[in-house]
């Protein structure tokens, strides 16, 4: 099979999806299929296109038996009128690098965002005469529609159109949790032809440990509990609630031995430093090296995973798998019922809070900091659930047999 990969992001990109796609394209590729993927230029970890493909159209790589084929991608995220901006430049030199440098494609796989790549599958399909799948990793326009970031109502329109017309055009839809399968088929899609894979974590490189040394790295004392949040800092991520939190522990911080740790980068980073500008107990530190993901972890004695209202049933925040492959207990923020709360009630693995809901998050910190064996029991349950459902192999595998089963409906006379 040669897998035609059209995303937003890939490696060396860290956050979000990207480390997923890797694994998945270079473990198809250790499966003795070939992979071309065609991607933007690294840029989702700052909103900026790295240096090195500054004033460059496209740009050809091959790694770990993967060709790479990078298109520009105009820059800037902050605001919905950058952010089009941003996903339509890619939309369409996505198309043009595809049809330049890619030939004799079996599939072509899509993961979301942005929507607009769908219709770039509609014409490679034509032009390849292969089937596509698309992937739905988060679901818009109803999650710029639940930010507020998307309020035009013809704006709206055409969006809910388009994504109807992806979704059923579609030759297969893999979507990551059981609610993007309802959502999928409330639209029109057809229920069989709608895979549940859910997004791994690298249960290898993110192991339980006791000790991390980026506790020495940044002056965190040893008896220090940490609550850590650990991901791209946008506006999706309840960051305002961390705050308010924070706020609210300010008097008990010192007797509970609290240092909330920030790691990451973001369109809303420099809003939430200055929101903690002069707080106790505060760390804030860039993006940290893939490789080191286990080490960062580790850090954490609480993990946290905010999101805003709404997005608990249109997001699974990937940081949630990676605290609980580290073994640590999670506090999410997410509405009754929804996937992630689901996750976590599932696996018993840690706490659920009301989004917008500063004081419950709050307790919950406090809850966990004080019960340290309840701490640790959560942490391994979370371990476990993450290896038997979230490993790697299990996933590749799982990809695997869909598009084997897409490709197999679509040479059928």
């Amino acid at each position: 099979m040669h897998l035609l990969l059209l995303s937003l992001n890939y490696y060396p990109d860290q956050l979000g999806n990207a480390p997923i796609l890797v694994g998945l394209a270079e473990g198809l590729v250790q499966r003795g299929h070939q992979v071309s993927v065609v991607c933007a230029f690294p840029h989702h970890e700052r909103g900026a296109v790295d240096e090195r493909y500054r004033g460059r159209v496209t740009a050809r790589e091959e790694r770990n038996g993967v060709k790479i084929y990078r298109a520009y991608i105009k820059e800037g995220e902050a605001g919905m009128r950058a952010k089009l901006l941003n996903y339509g430049s890619f939309t369409a030199s996505s198309l043009w690098a595809a049809l330049r440098y890619v030939k004799g494609v079996d599939l072509i796989f899509t993961p979301s965002p942005p929507l607009t790549l769908g219709l770039v599958d509609i014409a490679l399909r034509a032009r390849f005469k292969a089937p596509f799948v698309y992937n739905i990793q988060d679901i818009f326009p109803k999650v710029a529609i639940e930010l507020g970031a998307l309020q035009n109502p013809l704006a709206i329109k055409a969006f809910e159109r388009l994504e109807r017309l992806i979704l059923t055009q579609a030759d297969g839809l893999a979507v990551i949790c059981e609610g993007f399968k309802r959502h999928a088929v409330a639209l029109g899609a057809a229920p069989e032809r709608v895979e549940v894979i859910p997004n791994f974590t690298d249960t290898e490189l993110i192991k339980p440990q006791a000790q991390s040394a980026y506790r020495a790295k940044w002056g965190i004392a040893a008896d220090e509990l940490v609550a850590l949040f650990s991901g791209r800092m946008g506006y999706s991520q309840a960051l305002g609630d961390v705050v308010g939190a924070w706020r609210l522990l300010a008097a008990e911080r010192e007797a509970l031995k609290l240092r909330l740790v920030m790691v990451g980068d973001g369109q809303a980073r420099a809003e939430t430093e200055r929101a903690l500008a002069g707080a106790e107990g505060v760390t804030f530190a860039p993006v940290q090296p893939r490789s080191s993901l286990g080490e960062l972890l580790a850090l954490a004695d609480i993990g946290l995973a905010p999101l805003k209202a709404g997005l608990g049933g249109a997001s699974v925040p990937s940081k949630l798998l990676g605290l609980m492959a580290a073994g640590r207990a999670c506090v999410a923020q997410a509405e009754p019922e929804t996937d992630t709360a689901e996750l976590i009630e599932r696996a018993r693995c840690g706490l659920i809070t009301p989004p917008g809901d500063p004081g419950a998050l709050a307790e919950a910190i406090r809850w966990l900091a004080l019960n340290p064996q309840e701490r640790r029991e959560m942490g391994d349950r979370g371990r476990e659930a993450v290896v038997a459902q979230y490993s790697e192999g299990a996933v590749v595998e799982a990809y695997e047999r869909a598009f084997n089963a897409v490709i197999s409906r679509w040479t059928q006379p």
